[in-house]
């Protein structure tokens, strides 16, 4: 066990303090540590104007590690990294108690060599708190099945609502299962419907208890909710988070916003295994699936084989069929996965059952191979080597008997199933993104991701730089107006032909001008240009404002911390503030200075055509009407309002 979490350590937080965070959630963290106040809402910003658009349950220890060893990259990134230690221990522990130690070990090393596990891990976005929070729920729900017990159940239920905090709705996809498999134990049906009343009742409560604070809170004693149309913390969970998720043909366009990332391709029963989702999760899912129905054929306690499949099933079914994600959604998948895989190899080499560990090899080496000839390059060979590997674990599993050879048998078996994805995580290490994280290097694969569309949640459109198929830093600007394309363009690369001359002068975090901690670097134009305007703020709250929170964090990062106004919020559609509030605050010296953005805003509304009555655009439009430009400041988009105010 302390090999393996080793290698899980070595994969998630080799080098992560030569990494490139996500400037956003970066900002997010950094926030979040200067006061108690900014910790519990999530504000995104110095100045608590505005929140992320998610609960801040995965933010909390970062900023924690923040406030205690100040800001850097692997300050925002280890923690994460420890997060996916953690979930390899707590699945292997789990899995221990009806498979034994092979068993337990295997289904660990699937958690640490899931390959789009191992890229979020050295990222800081936030799912790893919200993965390690589920293998936390799958231990205790192992241990209430087992004792039949009102406090594990309870404590499952608990770390469900933890899971909450992290991802939301996402966790209560869990509760199929465990309730399922709970009315399954052998006591009355009294006692178990009243458990489960018992446990779901808390677990509700763990779930819900930041939006009630929130909700309790008066609107102006506390940030404006981001990515809600009317600052609720129920719009924002359930809505935006929520049924916003499924696609406009779901979302009620007068009540919240819907946003679906474009980075997974369209939903279906194939899905797991396209293009952009095959080479991150897909590798182990056949295996799994044959791991599920050996669960029901070796003798593996029911209740157990009915938590895993549903627990299976109820999440692929869920990023089969959600309109649109990203690809570290999908690391959840591999506590299942990896629960289902290492109970059914367990209990086979424990039983000495030649036929079940010889199709689950072959079935996992031919996927490999499928996989692997799909994308090519250094995958070709690594599926080959797992063929090789496959067979060598079939032959001493065909003949352990006769030589006694278990433990080299369990070895080579679990190699002969890891090592693909093993490659692929390995690699990884050497393609940092925190903006997108995936695994394998697809970067050099060539694979493609679709362009940000306007009014999908990000402003103007284009190609996000770093991850067209002509290869990385090609790709045009994206919305928020960047003054720079590269490796990690992500959503603020301008053209890098020519592009915008009127941009914020910033590229996401990795681009030319930012330092590999995340922050612009001495000498950049963002450094300078922060440099001037603490320089030149007088008494004002903010130093400047920003056209979406994309382009103020890098502001509040090149600045260590200061206040930057993020108009509109993630998306820069967010009424924070509205155009009456915006005069309002530059008349009364809060606010003189603003960074304009060349792209055009919208369109936002439900019918798709431009929109120029929404708050931002408002301001936009006010803002060139009203200010003057600043000639003598290093970025050529800031605007003085001193005048108007």
């Amino acid at each position: 066990m302390i090999a393996l979490m080793l290698g899980a350590a070595v994969l998630t937080g080799w080098d992560v303090w030569a990494g490139s965070p996500s400037a956003y959630y970066a900002s997010i963290a950094m926030s979040m540590s200067e006061s108690w106040s900014n910790f519990l809402f999530g504000s995104m910003d110095p100045a608590g104007t505005v929140t992320l658009d998610k609960i801040p349950g995965s933010f909390w220890i970062p900023a924690l590690f923040v406030k205690v060893f100040g800001y850097s990259a692997w300050a925002v990134i280890i923690p994460n990294a420890l997060a996916a230690v953690g979930a390899v221990g707590l699945t292997a522990v789990a899995v221990r108690r009806v498979a034994g130690v092979t068993g337990a070990l295997l289904a660990g090393a699937v958690v640490a060599t899931t390959p789009i596990l191992v890229a979020v891990a050295r990222s800081n976005q936030p799912e790893m708190f919200f993965v390690l929070a589920l293998a936390a729920a799958l231990w205790a729900s192992m241990r209430a099945l087992q004792a039949r017990s009102l406090g594990w159940l309870t404590l499952a239920g608990v770390f469900i609502g933890a899971a909450f905090q992290c991802y939301m709705l996402e966790a209560w996809a869990a509760w199929p299962a465990l309730a399922t498999a709970y009315l399954l134990t052998k006591q009355s049906w009294w006692r178990r419907i009243r458990h489960l009343l018992i446990a779901g009742t808390v677990s509700i409560v763990a779930s819900l208890w930041w939006i009630a604070v929130v909700s309790l809170v008066p609107a102006g004693s506390r940030p404006y909710i981001g990515s809600t149309l009317t600052n609720s913390p129920w719009e924002m969970v359930f809505g935006y988070n929520g049924l916003g998720r499924f696609g406009s043909s779901t979302a009620d366009t007068s009540a919240y916003r819907s946003f679906t990332p474009p980075f997974s391709g369209g939903p279906g029963v194939n899905r797991l295994f396209n293009d952009d989702l095959a080479g991150q999760i897909a590798w182990l899912i056949p295996v799994a699936v044959v791991a599920i129905v050996l669960l029901w054929v070796l003798r593996v306690p029911r209740t157990v084989a009915l938590l895993v499949t549903v627990w299976f099933a109820t999440y692929a079914v869920m990023f089969s069929v959600v309109a649109g994600m990203h690809q570290f959604y999908t690391a959840s998948l591999a506590i299942p996965i990896a629960a289902a895989i290492g109970i059914a190899v367990g209990r086979a080499l424990r039983a000495r059952r030649v036929v079940p560990i010889v199709v689950m090899l072959v079935i996992g080496a031919l996927t490999a191979v499928l996989i692997g000839v799909h994308y090519g390059s250094y995958s070709v060979w690594a599926a080959l080597i797992q063929t090789v590997l496959a067979a060598g674990a079939i032959a001493l599993v065909l003949t352990e008997r006769a030589h006694g050879l278990r433990a080299v048998t369990a070895i080579v078996t679990m190699a002969a199933l890891l090592f693909t994805p093993t490659v692929w995580s390995a690699v990884t290490v050497l393609h940092p993104n925190s903006t997108n994280p995936v695994a394998g290097g697809s970067l050099d694969l060539g694979q493609s991701t679709p362009s940000f569309a306007g009014g999908a949640g990000f402003p103007g459109g284009g190609t996000a730089a770093g991850f067209s198929k002509a290869g990385p830093g090609s790709g045009n600007g994206g919305a928020f107006g960047g003054g720079g394309g590269g490796p990690r363009g992500g959503f603020s690369g301008a053209n890098r032909s020519g592009g915008s001359q009127r941009g914020t002068g910033l590229g996401a975090a990795g681009a030319p001008g930012v330092t590999g901690t995340g922050v612009p670097e001495v000498g950049s134009l963002a450094q300078r240009t922060a440099v001037w305007l603490e320089e030149h703020r007088g008494h004002a709250t903010y130093i400047a404002a920003a056209f979406g929170a994309q382009s103020a964090a890098e502001y509040i990062l090149a600045s260590n911390g200061e206040s930057v106004l993020p108009i509109g919020g993630f998306s820069a559609r967010d009424p924070i503030p509205t155009l009456a509030g915006f005069i309002k605050l530059v008349s009364s010296g809060e606010l003189r200075y603003v960074l304009t953005s060349s792209m055009v805003l919208g369109p936002t509304n439900a019918a798709g055509t431009g929109d120029t009555t929404d708050p931002v655009s408002e301001i936009h439009a006010w803002v060139e009407a009203n200010c003057t430009a600043v000639t003598d400041a290093p970025s050529s988009a800031l605007m003085d309002c001193a005048a108007a105010g």
